[in-house]
């Protein structure tokens, strides 16, 4: 039990890692867009390369946890990672930060989902929802180095020096990785050709429940993006804050993503997952309806509104232990990247979604508050789109984990 204790603390510090890289450009997408000669556009591009390349990668990551366990893939993605982030640092090219963000997306990757699968084969089943539910609220510290404490980083020492930092934390979590994690394939599971892979990746997309809960995977990002990317342009745009006036507010949202993920173990203990997440994602879209309603209504309220809608990002944990009451042992690497792949693939598709309908509504000549309304507009559709198909979802992860608890 030692050894899993200390297996799943440093994972949590890779996921701490991965929340980091995850948001980073929100805080200073002003000074990268201004260096880099980017477009609203160009800027959609680069923060969806690095969760369209995240997305791709789920499913062959849960293949390779389900073949080989978790160690050795997180280790080989987070030398990825060292690389990527190092040449976000230095490069002054367009092209190469692109290339660098999807290696920062591979990198990630395995991160979060390496913790819920491991977790899923180390831990018995009442601690496993609280597990990683708790464990999931403190990687939200990593949003949180990525709001003031860059902010301030970029404003003495330029985002540069920040994210060579950020470099070589990656590689001092890489280490703690391959020291720490020694993990197998489970027991009793026979190896797979590559054909039965495909197969069996191809058998999940036919479970009913499944699709009852990728809706609501793919629409997290309508509202973490404006915590992970277009907070800060609309901050900067709509109220002309500066890199510091933005990591602060940005501050602001990450504590209260912060202080709402630890409140999940608690609530679990009283309610089912479902319960919870339905609730969560209703809330979302009355909030982005009210900033679609009244997008320049002032710092304060605006900002609350953000930081309600970054929360939605808590009931990812609720939606993979709803997967795994669904999803056999033996496919339950691949189960959990399908469903993680959705989740990055919102990501990717919110991140350049608004950017075309930022360019096209300032093309048309709208105003800063104009522009953002249309995309909270957007945003709170597809929240609303993923909330009613996932009010059928199962009732996994129940109350104090116990399956089957109401």
């Amino acid at each position: 039990m030692r050894a899993t204790t200390r297996a799943v603390a440093v994972l949590t510090f890779a996921v701490v890692l991965s929340q980091f890289f995850r948001s980073y450009l929100a805080v200073i997408a002003p000074e990268v867009m201004q260096e880099l000669s980017l477009t609203p556009a160009m800027f959609g591009w680069l923060s969806s390369t690095f969760f369209l390349s995240f997305a791709g990668a789920q499913i062959p990551v849960g293949i390779a946890f389900d073949r080989f366990g978790v160690g050795r893939p997180v280790t080989a993605l987070l030398g990825l990672g060292v690389v990527s982030a190092g040449l976000i640092a230095v490069t002054h090219s367009y092209t190469l930060a692109l290339v660098a963000q999807a290696g920062l997306g591979l990198a990630c990757a395995p991160l979060f989902m390496a913790l819920v699968y491991y977790a899923s084969h180390h831990l018995p089943e009442q601690r496993f929802v609280q597990t990683i539910t708790l464990t999931s609220a403190i990687g939200t510290a990593g949003a949180f180095m990525a709001a003031a404490p860059l902010g301030w980083a970029t404003y003495l020492f330029g985002w540069r020096s920040a994210l060579a930092m950020a470099a070589l934390l990656t590689l001092v979590t890489l280490l703690g990785v391959w020291r720490f994690v020694r993990d197998a394939r489970p027991a009793g599971q026979v190896p797979e050709s590559a054909g039965e892979t495909v197969r069996g990746c191809l058998a999940l997309l036919r479970v009913p429940a499944l699709w009852t809960l990728i809706p609501a995977c793919l629409v997290l990002a309508a509202g973490i993006t404006f915590r992970n990317a277009w907070g800060g342009p609309y901050l900067a745009d709509v109220y002309a804050m500066d890199a510091v006036q933005r990591g602060e507010a940005m501050t602001v949202a990450s504590l209260c993503g912060l202080l709402s993920a630890f409140a999940v173990p608690l609530l679990v203990r009283r309610w089912n997952a479902k319960r919870i997440a339905s609730i969560w994602l209703a809330v979302s879209v009355l909030a982005a309806a009210a900033l679609t309603a009244v997008p320049d209504g002032g710092v304060v309220p605006s900002v609350a509104l953000i930081a309600l809608l970054f929360t939605i990002g808590n009931i990812h944990p609720l939606l993979m232990a709803q997967g795994k009451s669904v999803l056999d042992p033996a496919v339950r690497g691949r189960g959990f990247g399908l469903l993680n792949s959705f989740v990055f693939l919102g990501y990717g598709i919110a991140a350049a979604g608004f950017g075309r309908i930022a360019e096209a509504a300032g093309n048309a000549g709208l105003p800063p508050a104009g522009i953002f309304a249309w995309i909270f507009a957007a945003a709170a559709l597809a929240l609303l789109l993923g909330l009613v198909p996932y009010l059928f979802s199962p009732h996994g992860g129940q109350r104090g984990g116990q399956p089957g608890a109401c």
